[in-house]
């Protein structure tokens, strides 16, 4: 491309970049710094995309904000419960008859038949009727509904009630019985909430809302009261997805009894989480100022391998006193106990959840980084904006180069130091039709008058009149003009031929020679000494004109030498050069190889001798040294 002069100074023009040049460009463009620039356009493609992403990011900001509650801070509140047992329902089942329930009827063992891992041998139960305070057991947040136990009766004997001896006391095991409590499912809890907080929360929850497996919910209001909720354990069991007639799948066991194993959940026992989960935010988008403190209950069973119950029961029944006058010492403790072993129902509760209240500082975090998401939609339009508008570019971004050019102007202007010229020319950068920037003007003249010198040296070797050549080589040999004596080539003995001289003490070989006559004369293989077959026979032209001759291959192979230089230069097929007198022709370049260069020859005039030349010198030339 022809070149042409440009004044952009400081940042180079944007075109199409290479890999390396985008690479050095972004660099660039991440290092420097930027400022805010406002830049008015009527662009509508720009335009529109500025609204359509300030849509996007201002629909997201506000839901961010206010559908998220982001302008409050949360925490997880602690809710705490108040349980009592209410047990009317189960009393009036006191007077029915046990056949009416399922897991009073069976025998053998049609229900239970397991033995576990303790090697206890478990096969259908009795029902028995107990009271409530017998089977129940109340913590501080969890509850023992047990629904199976295993009763002994131990009678313990300690000789030695004398004090005089220590004798070890011997258990005597008997009534061993297994039996299932009738109806714990209708004993029922009333349940109170209270939601507490950090930030002076405590009260009720204005709804508690009860989560069922299927995906439906039971609401209940406690009103300012804290009314309780009333939940049987029946309820809460199918909360869990739990029927306590139905196997345990978790059940570990050596092996059955009978046939197979059956290990019921009223045998095993249930371990069931009660989550409360308060919040006073509604999850609802179309409601999002609603603040009404609301607790989610759901119920979720935890496995359990073993059976499960509470710490043994054991009940005294009779026996001696330990400090009974007439028994003093106090190794006599005779006495009959009973033993009953639980398994049933755990419930205890566990809280979650966050509750929240406006905070100033969280609120004004929210709307800064709401403000900084806006933003967004500009950064966004300006990078798409740089892609597709080269003067969006330029409108938007004024980097130290430029105005550097208007100041450069403005005192170039007040003092010229170039006349007619208001910029430093200095700062002029070549141009390529691509418009790329190259070198500055400076270097680009520097190169010019290198170029133009190093023209004269080679138009210097040319004769005067070039159309001398073009005449010659139209027509066959000639008469030199006058003033103009003959040239010959005269060949240079080759080393090889010097040595094979002496070793056959011989005389030293003649140089053969080749008249130039004007005009146009072959040259190559049976030219003088030259009969090798590495030579063509049409290896390279010379035309004679006056003193001048012009050397053009017509092979690859030739080659030749200044006078003065000392080295061959290579002279590709359909290039030509000039020569004088005193320079030398080679038919055949072999430069490195044994033998070295083939037809080695020297453009003398007729009757002239070649300068002499050392031993040394002439064959490191002949192997192309």
């Amino acid at each position: 491309a022809v070149p042409f002069l440009g004044f952009r100074e400081g940042r180079e023009t944007r075109g199409t970049m290479g890999l390396w040049a985008g690479v050095k460009f972004l660099v660039k463009e991440t290092i420097t710094y930027k400022t805010v620039k406002l830049v008015k356009t009527y662009d509508k493609t720009l335009i529109l995309l500025h609204l359509f992403f300030m849509s996007l990011i201002t629909t997201y900001a506000f839901y961010s904000i206010v559908v998220s509650h982001s302008y409050m801070k949360f925490e997880t509140p602690t809710t705490s419960v108040t349980q009592s047992l209410y047990r009317d329902d189960f009393d009036d089942l006191a007077g029915d008859a046990t056949s009416t329930l399922p897991y009073c009827v069976g025998t053998g063992n049609d229900l239970v038949d397991y033995v576990s891992v303790a090697n206890d041998t478990y096969k259908d139960p009795q029902c028995v009727r107990l009271d409530a305070w017998e089977f129940t057991q109340k913590d501080a947040n969890a509850m023992w509904v047990n629904t199976h136990f295993r009763q002994r009766t131990v009678t313990r004997t300690c000789p030695g009630k004398d004090g005089t001896e220590f004798k070890a006391c011997t258990e005597t095991v008997s009534n061993v019985r297994d039996a299932f409590i009738a109806g714990p499912e209708q004993l029922a809890l009333d349940l109170s909430f209270t939601v507490t907080a950090t930030f002076g929360l405590a009260q009720p929850p204005a709804e508690l809302i009860i989560r069922k497996p299927d995906g439906s919910t039971v609401t209940h209001s406690p009103g300012p009261k804290n009314d309780a909720a009333r939940l049987t354990i029946g309820d809460i069991l199918s909360s869990a997805g739990i029927d306590l007639d139905a196997q345990s799948p978790t059940a570990a066991g050596k092996s059955s009894v009978f046939a197979s194993k059956r290990a019921p959940h009223r045998l095993m026992g249930v371990h069931l989480r009660v989550k409360l989960e308060s919040t006073n935010t509604n999850p609802d988008p179309w409601r999002p100022f609603d603040t009404t403190l609301r607790t989610f209950v759901s119920v979720e069973f935890v496995p359990t391998k073993e059976m499960f119950g509470p710490a043994t029961h054991v009940y005294y029944v009779g026996g001696h006193l330990d400090f009974d006058d007439n028994l003093p010492s106090l190794q006599s403790h005779d006495q009959v106990r009973v033993e009953r072993h639980w398994s049933g129902v755990y419930i205890e509760y566990e809280s979650g959840g966050e509750v929240g209240k406006v905070d100033l500082i969280t609120t004004m975090m929210a709307i800064t980084n709401a403000f900084v998401l806006i933003g967004m939609a500009t950064a966004i339009v300006d990078n798409i904006g740089q892609l597709i508008s080269a003067r969006f570019y330029d409108d938007k971004y004024e980097d130290d180069g430029e105005r550097e050019i208007l100041e450069n102007i403005a005192s170039q202007l007040e003092e010229p130091g170039h006349l007619g010229v208001p910029f430093d020319p200095k700062n002029l950068r070549l141009m390529s039709d691509d418009d790329v920037p190259g070198m500055n003007y400076e270097d680009a003249m520097y190169n010019i008058m290198n170029q133009i010198r190093e023209i004269e040296d080679r138009l210097s070797m040319i004769p005067e009149e070039e159309g001398e050549f073009v005449e010659a080589e139209g027509g066959g040999p000639s008469r030199q003009p006058d003033g103009y004596p003959p040239l010959n080539l005269v060949e240079e003995i080759s080393a090889e031929k010097r040595m094979k001289a002496l070793e056959e003490e011989e005389e030293e070989p003649e140089p053969a020679e080749i008249l130039l006559y004007p005009g146009v004369q072959m040259m190559g293989r049976g030219c003088g000494n030259v009969l090798s077959k590495a030579v063509s026979r049409q290896q390279f032209t010379l035309t004679v004109v006056k003193d001048k001759v012009r050397m053009k291959a017509l092979r690859d192979g030739p080659g030749y030498m200044k006078d003065g230089v000392g080295r061959f230069e290579p002279l590709k097929m359909g290039k030509a050069v000039v020569l004088t007198v005193g320079d030398k022709v080679v038919f055949r370049m072999r430069e490195g190889k044994q033998g070295g260069h083939l037809g080695v020859h020297t453009i003398l005039e007729e009757g002239g001798e070649d300068k002499e030349i050392g031993w040394l010198e002439s064959i490191r030339i002949q192997l192309g040294c």
